[in-house]
């Protein structure tokens, strides 16, 4: 069921029987897009799912009621983003709301062109502070001194890990099965995009699954500690909560500047082999992006220092 709190799903309803007289034919977006969230559970990305319920809830606070799908239009839409910005609500974040909802309202009603409707409204991405750490970083990291076995010796490897397998994202780690590792190598589908990925263990990898593997359990590492009902998902999302907390402290310890989160390693991977002059359409593989394109946004701040990098070079020979 779509996560709106008792209050504003009241306030919700009791609005809904004053309105719903209006206009009888057009469906109710509530109750519409609460039908398709349960069917898109398990097809779609947990990320991408709780997207989807965020946008909806901040968008029926900024409404005060629910609204049937043709009395959503663009100046009802401008008016939404008008509010977030009053509200302090980032670029970023506004335009993973209307994304979102230009997703729910296209796959509810596929007939439609929604499009138009998001014309007059913020829908881009704007650059944010780079989540790569160069090389120097990783080392301080890797050479920590930490008690072996602690929660944070387990939480440094699996960043390293996740940065010597070409930058495999955190979820996918945590799913990594042990038949998913044969004849030297790590045949995996991304969670997110369900792309093929080919690893070859190198030694250091070996190094940590032996370290932590458990014979008793079918997973590679043991990430998801399952307990009473919870549901996989769940049990994941505590796993990661846990996972960026020890790498906030990792990075404190190691007096790393940069935030250490979940997402830096996968991009310290990209950024260090774009430096290393890897082609981009390599790393888009390695990556398991549909295309570079996608892989630019990755590496795009690295462009920066490269084009200072080369007119500096070039102003040096003009100058003599």
């Amino acid at each position: 069921m779509l996560k709106l709190s008792i209050s504003l799903r009241l306030r919700l309803f009791n609005s809904n029987k004053r309105n719903c007289k209006k206009n009888d034919s057009s469906p109710l977006l509530l109750a519409e897009a609460d039908s398709l969230l349960r069917s898109l559970e398990g097809l779609r990305a947990k990320s991408t799912i709780d997207n989807y319920h965020t946008a909806l809830r901040v968008f029926f606070r900024y409404a005060g009621t629910d609204l049937t799908m043709n009395r959503i239009d663009a100046r009802l839409l401008e008016g939404f983003q008008q509010w977030l910005s009053e509200r302090g609500t980032s670029q970023n974040t506004i335009s993973c709301y209307m994304r979102s909802l230009r997703s729910l309202l296209n796959q509810l009603s596929p007939a439609l062109k929604h499009q138009d409707l998001f014309d007059t409204v913020y829908t881009g991405k704007m650059r944010t502070d780079k989540r790569s750490i160069p090389m120097e970083d990783l080392a301080r990291l890797r050479q920590l001194d930490i008690p072996p076995r602690s929660s944070l010796a387990f939480s440094r490897d699996l960043f390293l890990f996740c940065f010597y397998a070409l930058g495999m994202p955190f979820v996918d780690v945590a799913f990594l099965r042990k038949h998913q590792i044969k004849d030297g190598y790590i045949v995996y589908h991304r969670h997110k995009t369900g792309q093929r990925i080919r690893v070859r263990m190198e030694a250091p990898m070996w190094q940590i699954v032996q370290r932590y593997s458990k014979e008793d359990s079918d997973y590679v590492f043991p990430i998801l500690r399952f307990s009473g009902n919870c549901s996989v998902m769940r049990v994941y999302a505590n796993a990661l909560s846990r996972y960026n907390r020890h790498l906030g402290q990792l990075g404190k310890m190691a007096g790393i500047k940069r935030h250490l989160t979940s997402y830096v390693a996968r991009h310290s991977w990209a950024s260090s082999a774009y430096h290393a002059n890897v082609d981009l359409s390599v790393i888009s593989k390695a990556l398991g992006h549909s295309s570079p394109n996608m892989t630019l946004t990755y590496i795009r701040e690295i462009d920066d220092n490269r084009i200072d990098e080369a007119n500096q070079e070039l102003l040096q020979r003009i100058m003599g």
